[in-house]
This record gives structure tokens, C-alpha cells and sequence, in this order.
């Protein structure tokens, strides 16, 4: 299947495969299938942008039966694992104001994770009730000195996310109480890469009465939910990533 207006909303932290390919997770838009989809596994270099559209071939993953999940069409092998993300063909940028046009949709937003669960949903929109913080949670399995390695040309960590000494989390309030979900999103592990002890992602990633979650459960237990990426929306923010993917 081709999708032709693929919306790139968020990716998640590469995680290091035992064959030595690095795996990255992508959420987006199409207006086409009418849904947000989930696109994995990418690679780690040379993937589209936030809020870029692309046309980008697409088939199921045997292995993931959550409706909005697929997979690049190619070759899966790790030899070629690498190049994968050329399969995308990136036309358009979505930007300022008419980001808020592009997710006009109800279909894809909630008001709970209590909805999402009862809808059956593995990736939804949300609007948190107030201002998100940003909390971080001590990873004792973190070397006490890492050299983060995660993001090094040729060199892929054994650990992946779990070699940052910090996790962060992102803490807000939905219409039926409080959630302090995982944050997944690439650019902030990249920020506390570049700068070690400054727990600063509240800053970084412009929260505010605005902000918007792209939030995504996990395949093998999908009542857990992680935030893929803050959105704000009107705003077409780019990412932290910028530069670096």
C-alpha cells in the first residue's frame, strides 16, 4: 500500500538490536487512511523531519495487530536495514497555523487514556488539562559515568534509552485524573545527550496551556500508554532533533 500524505508527528529514542540494526519508532497523520499510523521500524539516519509529509509504501507487520501499525515496504534484512528510510518521499512541509487544519480530526484526539483504552486505540491525540512537567525517574542500571554512545557514526550502545542516568517522564492531568507517562521522544534523550545534568526538557520542549501529546501504548501490553512527542499546535515547532535527523 502507498500512503500519499504521511504527517511525521514524533519518534522515539533509536533502540540497538542483538543483530546490530538500530530500530527507530515513527507516529504520524494520514488524511488519506484517515487515522494516525505508526510506522516502525526506521532506521536511525537520514528519516523525515516533524511535521514533513511524505509518500512512503507501507505493509502490515505479521508480528503487530494494532490497527494503526505498519511497516516500510522493502527489505528487512539488517545489511540493508540501514538505507530503509529512503523509502520515503518527502514533498511538503507542514507549517504554523496549519498544523491545527492537518489534525482537525476527532477521530484521532481524546479526552482521556481511559477513552483511548475503551476505544480500542494504540496512538491518540490528547490535550492535557493545565500546564505537563516534565519529572525524571533515576535509571540505577545507567552506568555511574555513561559515555553516551547512542548517537555516535558505527556505534550503537547495548542499552539503548537505559543508558542515560535519568528517565524522564512527563506528569498531567486528563479528564479523569493525573498520568505520569514514559517520554520517549528522540529529541529529548538527544538533549540530555548533548547536555548531560541539565534537566531542563520543561524548557526545551515549550510546555504550555497549549502543548498537545502524541501519546502511543505498547504491543505487548496495551493498557500502557508513553508520549511519543509534545505538539504545539498552531505553533509547528520543530523538533529538538533538528539538525541531528
Amino acid at each position: 500500500m502507498i500512503c500519499d500524505d504521511f504527517i511525521m508527528l514524533g519518534k522515539t529514542v533509536p533502540e540497538p538490536q542483538s543483530d546490530g540494526r538500530v530500530f527507530v519508532c515513527s507516529a504520524g497523520y494520514s488524511t488519506e487512511l484517515r487515522s494516525l499510523i505508526r510506522i516502525y521500524p526506521l532506521a536511525r539516519y537520514a528519516s523525515p523531519k516533524r511535521w514533513s509529509v511524505s509518500q512512503v509504501p507501507l505493509e502490515r507487520n505479521p508480528k503487530d495487530s494494532r490497527p494503526e501499525s505498519w511497516k516500510l515496504a522493502g527489505d528487512r534484512s539488517a545489511e540493508t536495514h540501514q538505507d530503509i528510510n529512503a523509502a520515503f518521499s518527502t514533498y511538503a512541509q507542514v507549517r504554523g497555523m496549519d498544523t491545527r487544519d492537518a489534525l482537525n480530526d476527532d477521530r484521532v484526539w481524546v479526552s482521556s487514556i481511559k477513552e483511548a483504552n475503551e476505544r480500542r486505540l494504540s496512538l491518540a491525540l490528547i490535550a492535557p488539562k493545565g500546564v505537563p512537567s516534565v519529572t525524571y525517574d533515576q535509571n540505577l542500571n545507567s552506568p555511574e559515568s555513561p559515555q553516551l554512545k547512542l548517537f555516535a557514526d558505527g556505534l550503537p550502545p547495548a542499552d539503548g534509552a537505559k543508558r542515560f542516568p535519568f528517565m524522564p517522564r512527563l506528569v498531567f492531568d486528563d479528564d479523569k485524573g493525573e498520568h505520569r507517562l514514559m517520554l520517549r521522544d528522540w529529541g529529548c534523550y538527544e538533549r540530555m545527550r548533548k547536555a548531560p545534568g541539565a534537566l531542563d526538557l520543561d524548557n526545551c520542549l515549550s510546555l504550555g496551556p497549549d502543548s498537545r501529546l502524541l501519546i502511543g501504548n505498547l504491543n505487548s501490553h496495551r493498557t500502557a500508554w508513553l508520549v511519543i512527542s509534545v505538539l504545539n499546535i498552531g505553533d509547528a515547532q520543530m523538533s529538538l532533533l533538528d539538525g541531528v535527523a
